[in-house]
This record gives structure tokens, C-alpha cells and sequence, in this order.
């Protein structure tokens, strides 16, 4: 196939940036949905009891949005192309009490963002 034989897919983006969560026990969130319906993606986020679940699932229903009301597609033809889940900058906490040692950051304790892509496809209507 040439080039401008490859059907074109529609492709949406939703980003969340700045995220109060630690982007490992994010990473983990996003496998469990991922390859998934949005719709079924979002119920699952819903019954999870991880605290990042549902932040989640609020970007996901923002892919959603953008799809329906910016490009007209409709959420049964979607899939989750992919979730990134990328570490955001890290920010110290007020200084704690507890180990000093060199390998504990001199009892300052960090807390760590997030920055989360969702990348949502549309998936032909042959295939389910």
C-alpha cells in the first residue's frame, strides 16, 4: 500500500498534567484498562479502590468528550489506543522528621506528579 492508500484514523488526545499521585502506581492503573472500550475502561476505573483510579477515569471521560464534541465520533467506535503516564517534576515537602541518612534525601520528603496522556482511536466498524 502506498502511502495515501493507508486509511487516515482519527486519533483524540487528552492530557492531565500535574497530577498528585505517584506515576509507578499509575502506570499500574493504565495497564489494567488498557486495549479496552473507553466506556468499559471507565466502569472498571470506577470499582477500583486505588485512589488514582478515578483521576483516571476523569481523563478518559475527557478523551470521550473531545471525540464526541470536537470530532463528531461516536464512543461505541472508540478504543484506548494507549495511556501514558509520564513523572512530572518532584516536590519537596516540608522538612520531616525522620532518617537523616544521605540515602533518605536529609529528611526531606518528596512527593511525586504525574502527567497523563490518553490517546483514544477509532476503531473500524468491521471488526468488535
Amino acid at each position: 500500500m502506498t502511502k495515501s492508500q493507508i486509511p487516515n484514523p482519527k486519533i483524540v488526545i487528552a492530557r492531565a498534567s500535574f497530577v498528585r499521585n505517584n506515576p509507578r502506581k499509575m502506570r499500574w492503573l493504565a495497564e489494567a484498562v488498557k486495549n479496552l472500550r473507553p466506556i468499559s475502561a471507565i466502569n472498571s476505573l470506577k470499582q477500583m479502590p486505588q485512589r488514582g483510579a478515578l483521576t483516571l477515569a476523569r481523563v478518559l471521560e475527557q478523551a470521550m468528550g473531545n471525540a464526541k464534541n470536537n470530532m463528531a465520533l461516536s464512543p461505541d467506535k472508540l478504543i484506548v489506543q494507549s495511556i501514558q503516564v509520564l513523572e512530572g517534576p518532584r516536590v519537596a515537602k516540608k522538612s520531616d522528621v525522620h532518617a537523616r541518612g544521605a540515602r533518605f534525601g536529609r529528611g526531606i520528603r518528596v512527593k511525586r506528579l504525574s502527567h497523563i496522556k490518553v490517546i483514544l482511536e477509532e476503531k473500524s466498524g468491521t471488526e468488535s
